[in-house]
């Protein structure tokens, strides 16, 4: 009874929202916490009625008080449809089935790859900012980023080794957001070097055995105590104490490519030796 429901509302949904046309859209939405904020940059006042919940988090989303203002959507085509957007904007390499609901109901899509980099946070912004009618403020921002890479980029040999670590023991190895951040810093990724992928893990042995000059935190990971975080506070990271420099870099600079990018960079710079 509850999935024929859900169908009948889903059905009704389509049918009310009909098709929309290819103008600037006025109802935007996102459901993706990297959309969510370069979307909450880039929109006019009003234009953007519907974000993912988690951009109104403040530990991974760095514009949770403008989210506060925007009510949230959840990825299902029910809650995205009773918004009526004429824009609905997600990475390319998810939610295929809400996708297909979507094209049904007539709604205009874009789709953008994931960010991985500051290059392709610009790549986005720029799709973003043409599909939403914004591409002087689209123009603006990527031209503000440009600037503040060239100003914050350390261009002489790298200075230290780094290590990022993370809930599970995981850490940003070769190709991920973090190693582009590392280097722009001018350090030397440890996990990069030792052949660890973009998203792996590292064991703490490992790491006391490399020494490397910089520890990368987020400082409140163990906030609320669990075994994920538990490396924080454990006992073989104080073997590198008076050698190794600690900085905590919350997770919210670099969870996504962006503008807030820049401010990682500033803290991992202010921790070179």
């Amino acid at each position: 009874m509850t999935l024929r429901c859900t169908l009948i509302g889903v059905l009704f949904l389509l049918f009310t929202v009909g098709a929309v046309t290819a103008q600037t859209p006025q109802r935007v939405v996102t459901v993706n916490l990297c959309l969510d904020q370069m979307a909450m940059r880039l929109a006019a006042p009003g234009q953007l009625v519907g974000v993912s919940y988690l951009s109104r988090d403040p530990r991974i989303s760095v514009l949770a008080d403008r989210a506060a203002s925007i009510p949230t959507v959840r990825a299902t085509v029910e809650s995205i449809l009773t918004l009526r957007p004429d824009l609905v904007i997600f990475d390319r390499d998810s939610h295929a089935t809400l996708k297909r609901l979507l094209r049904i109901a007539g709604i205009r899509m874009l789709e953008v790859k994931w960010g991985a980099s500051i290059d392709d946070a610009e790549s986005i912004i720029e799709s973003m900012a043409i599909a939403m009618g914004r591409e002087e403020i689209g123009k603006g921002l990527i031209a503000d980023m440009r600037e503040q890479k060239r100003q914050l980029t350390w261009n002489g040999a790298p200075i230290a080794t780094a290590i990022t670590l993370q809930a599970n023991r995981g850490t940003a190895g070769k190709g991920s957001l973090m190693d582009e951040l590392l280097r722009v810093a001018g350090f030397r990724n440890l996990a990069a070097g030792l052949g660890i992928p973009a998203y792996g893990r590292i064991a703490l042995e490992e790491v006391l055995v490399n020494q490397p000059g910089l520890l990368v935190l987020d400082g409140a990971a163990n906030a609320n105590p669990a075994r994920a975080t538990e490396f924080v506070d454990h006992h073989a990271l104080l073997a590198l104490a008076g050698k190794t420099r600690l900085v905590s870099l919350p997770i919210k600079y670099s969870i996504c490519a962006g503008p807030e990018n820049f401010e990682a960079i500033r803290l991992l710079a202010a921790a070179r030796p």
